[in-house]
């Protein structure tokens, strides 16, 4: 199996001091549907900076919620 094969893995257990692939959904009013895309290379950011005051995946859009990782695809 293959990066790029592998399963999802849950949120919960996500590694914070390396950069990941996040699977992510968010809900789309106007169309009534559930979106669900993959951003490569999110890193977590602990905040508490002037630019970055809160916790969060950067890469990872407002108004999108991971719902799952993997490793860095090549």
């Amino acid at each position: 199996m293959t990066v790029t094969d592998s399963p999802w893995l849950p949120m919960e257990i996500a590694p914070r001091d390396r950069r990941i692939d996040l699977q992510a959904e968010r809900w789309i009013a106007g169309h009534d549907r559930l979106r669900v895309e993959v951003f490569a290379g999110c890193r977590w950011s602990p905040g508490g900076t002037a630019r970055q005051p809160s916790p969060r995946w950067m890469r990872l859009p407002v108004g999108w919620t991971a719902t799952g990782w993997r490793e860095v695809s090549p």
